[in-house]
């Protein structure tokens, strides 16, 4: 399950423990909607090893413009509180999965 997140909740869910995927989106952004059902596939797949959140730029633009996002999507890979990847603009589920493979336990 993707979860929804807010500048509020953005350093505890990052804190977590194993590895954490945030989407950086908006609304009007066609290709995050494209990267949507591979974000939700990854999560099922990865169900106990990696936690996938989005948090929308529009509505939470503190922690978008801390970390620099210029363009959508952008997807953090954060271990345990710790940015590890970064990955920009729509990529294919393979893509992701290398990213994150060497992360995961």
């Amino acid at each position: 399950m993707v979860i929804e997140i807010t500048d509020q909740t953005f350093q505890e869910t990052t804190r977590g423990e194993g590895l954490v995927i945030v989407e950086f989106w908006a609304p009007w952004c066609s290709l995050c909607k494209l990267l949507e059902p591979i974000l939700e596939e990854l999560s099922s797949e990865y169900d106990s090893q990696v936690s996938i959140a989005k948090i929308n730029v529009e509505s939470n633009q503190e922690v978008s413009e801390r970390l620099g996002v210029k363009s959508l999507p952008a997807l953090f890979i954060y271990k345990q509180g710790a940015l590890v990847g970064q990955v920009n603009g729509f990529v294919p589920k393979s893509t992701l999965q290398e990213a994150i493979k060497p992360f995961i336990e």
